[in-house]
């Protein structure tokens, strides 16, 4: 049942992720906002989506308490799960939230919707309301979910993105290489927050370095981070080659460097749901209970406790 938990999570993750990247886009990317590039179409497709993986994820949950996949359709262990958990509590509010949007979407009016962009960053960090059984408690606690929750937002914003990119090199009639700096600028950001959140998450779950290496939790991390290693690269390319390319080049020579810039962010684009799908694989595994994690955590947890007093 593992494989279908993560394979639903995967779903719903991506679809909540590209959601919020895409909402968020032509707020800091075109100046002035441009309502012919407001994702319109493809916002609505990715709320439906995460609408109807978070139902297939909630499913996915209860075969796996139930052990078989028929226990996905049996209404006792679905009530339990939804009524006597703090996750099924926290899914359906997020469902709701999920109906909210596709709501707001069938309503909404050509050009970007500050609405949406903020109900799509909450339902992206609520996913932090859903993690693992052995989080700790307490003042550190609220340290995890917090790390989770902008980790979250982050990749959104940069996955996401991409997929803007990706959309709107197709149609950029003035100002790409400006599009493109303004993304990469805030790309920066995002980087640097998933690298401190990430580095503080992995400490907390694993202890130490070598159980990347020795268990099946670490060894899917480890594979998670060779990918956005890859990303990383693929934006670093963006920024020094293709960029520079289309500030230097006249505006009928730019079709070329467009196309090499929808192309590169696809790629980009593609380690990324790579990157989501090791995250739904690690959502649905439980880490290693790690003696030095559990130490560290009574360590730091009167330090948080005096920090957030």
């Amino acid at each position: 049942m593992l494989e279908i938990l993560a394979a639903t999570r995967f779903a719903h993750f991506a679809a909540i992720a590209l959601l919020f990247g895409l909402a968020v886009f032509p707020f800091y990317a075109f100046r002035p906002p441009d309502p012919a590039l407001g994702f319109g179409r493809s916002i609505t497709l990715c709320a439906i989506a995460a609408l109807i993986s978070g139902v297939l994820a909630l499913l996915g949950a209860a075969a796996n308490i139930g052990g078989a996949l028929a226990s996905a359709w049996d209404v006792n262990l679905l009530s339990s799960v939804i009524g006597d958990t703090e996750f099924g509590r926290v899914w359906v509010a997020r469902l709701v939230l999920c109906l909210i949007i596709v709501a707001l979407r069938t309503r909404a009016k050509a050009g970007p919707d500050p609405a949406i962009a903020v109900l799509s960053g909450v339902l992206l960090a609520s996913v932090s309301l859903t993690g693992h059984s052995r989080s700790p408690t307490g003042a550190l606690g609220v340290a995890s979910v917090a790390a989770d929750g902008l980790h979250l937002l982050a990749a959104g914003w940069w996955i996401g993105g991409l997929l803007g990119l990706v959309i709107a090199a197709q149609r950029l009639g003035h100002d790409p290489a400006g599009v493109l700096a303004r993304f990469s600028g805030v790309g920066y950001g995002a980087v640097a927050i998933i690298v401190l959140t990430g580095v503080f998450k992995a400490w907390l779950l694993l202890g130490h370095v070598q159980a990347l290496v020795s268990t099946p939790y670490g060894f899917t991390l480890l594979a998670k981070l060779v990918l956005f290693a890859g990303m990383g690269a693929m934006a670093l390319s963006n920024r020094l080659w293709i960029s520079p390319a289309l500030a230097r080049v006249r505006a009928a020579d730019q079709r070329l460097w467009l196309d090499r810039l929808r192309l590169q962010a696809a790629v980009e684009l593609g380690l990324g749901l790579l990157v989501l799908a090791a995250v739904g694989l690690l959502g649905a595994m439980e880490p290693p209970a790690d003696a030095h994690a559990q130490s560290a955590a009574r360590i730091l947890a009167p330090i948080m406790a005096s920090g957030l007093a």
